[in-house]
């Protein structure tokens, strides 16, 4: 066993997992064929079934605005802003009674801009199913970039921009303070970590890190993709 490992072993026996930040897309009824749509989706019955199974094991599921010091606990996050989150995921997690938070991307509302990795579908969440899932305590709605771009790839200014006026359209549109942000394709760097600080938000999240140990930050989030088999 190298060095590496063995201190990567003793730093997870002293740092137990607390919990985990599950990262997802849509929720339908029936997968794409394709594999890079494939991954981004997964059935009602399918995120029922893996609820049910970690509270059986007394893991609670927490809203992203109260994340427990203490675990075990699983809090539930959608990327990019699908209707099918508004007509599929929302009933079942109602159901369920379990929280969750949608980013937006907020060029996307009402089909402005094609989700283009779906080309040719008119997939994005309309402002009216926005505006009634920002009502129900369950949904926390964070900011995700107006345009969905990489913004380890864009000037200071460009991600000012893209992070800034996101955050804008959905203050102005839900008359509240938005308090979290998660990166377009996982990708940032020390410039945005920096523009979120000014900008006020309480979270970001990554895409990737696995589970939050003890210790971890509670503000630059890591996530675990929650993709169904």
């Amino acid at each position: 066993m190298t060095f590496q490992r063995i201190k990567r072993k003793l730093h997870n026996l002293t740092h137990p997992v607390v919990g985990e930040v599950w990262m997802m897309h849509r929720v339908v009824e029936q997968r794409s064929v394709k594999p890079g749509q494939r991954d981004l989706e997964v059935t009602p019955a399918w995120l029922e079934q893996k609820i049910n199974d970690y509270r059986a094991k007394g893991w609670k599921f927490v809203s992203i605005d109260n994340l427990p010091k203490k675990g075990k606990w699983v809090c539930i996050t959608f990327d990019d802003g699908y209707r099918d989150n508004y007509t599929l995921a929302y009933p079942l997690l109602k159901q369920l009674d379990v929280p969750f938070a949608v980013y937006v991307s907020t060029g996307f509302l009402d089909n402005h801009n094609e989700m283009w990795w779906y080309p040719g579908q008119q997939l994005a969440m309309s402002t009216d199913e926005l505006k009634t899932l920002d009502t129900d305590s369950l949904c926390t709605i964070g900011a995700h970039t107006v345009n969905h771009l990489k913004l380890d790839s864009l000037s200071v200014e460009q991600q000012i921009a893209e992070i800034k006026n996101s955050k804008d359209e959905l203050e102005q549109l839900l008359g509240h303070p938005i308090r979290h942000f998660s990166f377009p394709h996982g990708a940032y760097n020390d410039d945005t970590i920096a523009i979120c600080q000014g900008l006020g938000f309480q979270t970001v999240a990554r895409s990737w890190g696995g589970p939050l140990r003890r210790g971890a930050s509670r503000r630059v989030l890591n996530r675990i993709e929650a993709i169904q088999p």
